[in-house]
């Protein structure tokens, strides 16, 4: 391996039953490598795969063949003790529905990812208020998930991501419910976030993110072009 690629996705198939009988073929012998400090962008409408392969390469699901290989190891043979100690330790997500815990505060979700930690409880409040502030809603750490907008409750989601500073973030659709300036300005700290190592891949349908992309993937009937 290359010492600048940190994941290999190498022949995955992954598919899916609807109904008794209909198969819906995911990923159809997806071969993708995914290199430190670079922002991948991965274009293709509804159903097409994109969370899918987000879901595999990121050991929150597992495909039906081929292989992830992080630092040389298969994680598909891995088992799930071992793959959550991989994602909390390594893997920022943000996801499609953002999955904020209702129960803590704005600021108690960005500090989530980091207990348990050798970090002291100084340095995780200073570092995730850091972020808040970065994504413009510092006044909003002490509110509940439900007491945020859509847009606000994204940007919680997206400084969770970074809080850990992970080696590779997984982005599912990052800039869908915000408007265009926060959009960019979501997106350029992404791309900060390159420039310190961190591999990103964003999935989106949204053509105006070419700009940020050091690498375009389109997807379509689970096969990777």
């Amino acid at each position: 391996m290359s010492s600048n690629i940190i994941l290999i996705g190498k022949d995955l198939v992954k598919e899916y039953y609807r109904g008794k009988k209909e198969v819906i073929t995911a990923l159809n012998h997806v071969d993708i490598e995914i290199e430190s400090g670079r922002m991948y962008l991965l274009f293709g409408p509804s159903g097409s795969g994109k969370t899918t392969l987000l879901n595999v390469l990121s050991g929150l699901d597992k495909p039906d063949s081929g292989k992830v290989i992080y630092q040389d190891e298969n994680i598909v043979d891995w088992d799930e003790e071992k793959l959550a100690l991989f994602r909390r330790e390594n893997v920022g997500f943000i996801f499609q529905d953002w999955q904020l815990i209702p129960t803590l505060t704005a600021l108690e979700n960005v500090e989530a990812p980091l207990y348990p930690t050798k970090l002291k409880s100084k340095e995780i409040r200073q570092r995730a208020l850091s972020l808040l502030k970065q994504v413009g809603i510092y006044d909003r750490a002490d509110h509940y998930p439900a007491e945020l907008s859509g847009g606000e409750q994204q940007r919680v989601a997206i400084a969770r991501a970074l809080v850990s500073k992970p080696k590779v973030i997984f982005a599912d659709e990052p800039t869908g419910n915000l408007d265009p300036e926060s959009g960019n300005t979501v997106m350029r700290m992404l791309k900060n976030a390159t420039r310190l190592g961190t591999a990103i891949i964003v999935a989106t349908h949204n053509p105006e993110l070419k700009k940020y992309a050091d690498k375009e993937f389109k997807i379509s009937n689970g096969r990777l072009s």
